[in-house]
C-alpha cells in the first residue's frame, strides 16, 4: 500500500473519530447562532493577532489583553461557544499528537539517513 493510500486511510479515520464528529456537530450548532459565531470570531482574531505579535517579539498591550479577557469572559457564558471550543480543543489535541509522532520520525537519531535529501 502506498503512502498516499495510507494518508487517505488516516483522513478517513480522523473523520470517523469521536473528536471530529463532535467538532462538526458543535460547529453546526454554533452556526445556528450568527451573533455568537461573530463574537467568537472577533475573540479568535484578537487572540491570534496578540499571539503573532508575541511571536514576533512585540509586548502585549495591556488594553489588548484586557479586551481579550473581556471578550472571553463574555463568550464563555454561552454554552454553544463552550461546546465548540471544547470540541475544537479535543480535535486539535488529536491532530497535534499525530503531527508530533510524525515529527519524531524526521527527528529520530536512530536512523542515520537524512529525510531531507
Amino acid at each position: 500500500m502506498s503512502i498516499i493510500e495510507k494518508k487517505e486511510e488516516l483522513i478517513k479515520a480522523i473523520k470517523n473519530s469521536t473528536e471530529y464528529i463532535d467538532f462538526i456537530n458543535a460547529k453546526e450548532d454554533l452556526n445556528k447562532y450568527p451573533e455568537q459565531y461573530e463574537y467568537l470570531d472577533e475573540y479568535k482574531k484578537l487572540l491570534l493577532e496578540s499571539q503573532l505579535g508575541q511571536f514576533l517579539g512585540d509586548v502585549v498591550n495591556s488594553k489588548t489583553a484586557e479586551q481579550i479577557d473581556e471578550i472571553y469572559n463574555e463568550i464563555s457564558k454561552y454554552e454553544v461557544i463552550n461546546n465548540y471550543l471544547n470540541a475544537e480543543y479535543r480535535l486539535k489535541n488529536v491532530l497535534h499528537s499525530i503531527y508530533q509522532d510524525l515529527g519524531h520520525i524526521i527527528d529520530s537519531k536512530e536512523d542515520k539517513k537524512s529525510y531531507f535529501i
